[in-house]
């Protein structure tokens, strides 16, 4: 890939380009949204927690596999 929209920093993937900041951007403001959503159907901190946590473990797996298929390959 000639422009990489991310680049590997240890574990995580780090934004290098305009659409890589807009994908981040969109993952966080979706997980925000997500978070809240979830809140508003619990009845308390650890249901809020344990509703969260799935979601946010299939959010941050989609947002990995985006940034894997479209970050420079390492040689």
């Amino acid at each position: 890939m000639k422009n990489p929209w991310f680049k590997i920093s240890g574990l995580f993937f780090v934004p290098a380009s305009i659409p890589g900041w807009i994908i981040m951007l969109l993952t966080v403001v979706y997980a925000v949204y997500v978070f809240i959503d979830v809140d508003s159907r619990s009845h308390s901190v650890s249901d809020t927690l344990i509703n969260f946590v799935f979601n946010l473990l299939l959010i941050g797996l989609i947002y990995s596999l985006i940034a894997y298929f479209t970050s420079l390959k390492s040689k």
